[in-house]
């Protein structure tokens, strides 16, 4: 799989406007409470090897965050 640095300018025009046209075509939720979340830690894990002489990489990725809920 490529980066996101490495992909194609049409790919790259096509992700913009699809982001503007989610954010245009998404409902507003006013009904949720205010919740501010702030990631603490981020831990990647990551080893490779061949299995059948083809190559697999196993990640793990663990995230921890705080959540404030306002009520």
């Amino acid at each position: 799989m490529k980066d996101d640095k490495d992909i194609s300018v049409t790919r790259a025009v096509g992700r913009f406007f699809g982001h503007i046209w989610g954010a245009t075509t998404k409902p507003v939720r006013d009904d949720e409470p205010e919740t501010a979340t702030h990631v603490v830690n981020q831990d990647v894990q990551e080893g490779s090897g061949e299995i059948d002489g083809k190559k697999i990489v196993l990640r793990r990725t663990t995230i921890d965050e705080v959540e404030i809920q306002e009520d």
